[in-house]
């Protein structure tokens, strides 16, 4: 899951799993469309609120492959996976 502020300054957490698309607001903050149909107005940017879904897809493949959260890896295929930076797929 992921941490987002609401413009009211209050804090959840979301399944990155159930969202849909980020998109950045005129206000300057960003509504996040979730897969069931609803949204959230979040405080933070969409390039913020991408990273944090990114962070967490990393961090769960780490987990699910047993891979420390080090750069000396010991499987280069698996360090290879968890590096591709957004735009490189």
């Amino acid at each position: 899951m992921i941490e987002v502020t609401k413009i009211d300054g209050s804090t959840m957490y979301l399944n990155e799993e159930i969202i849909e698309r980020v998109e950045n607001t005129l206000t300057g903050q960003c509504a996040v469309y979730l897969i069931h149909g609803g949204h959230i107005v979040v405080s933070h940017d969409s390039p913020t609120v991408a990273e944090k879904i990114r962070e967490e897809k990393i961090a769960q493949l780490r987990r699910v492959y047993g891979v420390e959260d080090s750069p000396k890896t010991r499987n280069p295929r698996v360090r290879k996976i968890l590096t591709v930076q957004p735009g490189e797929v």
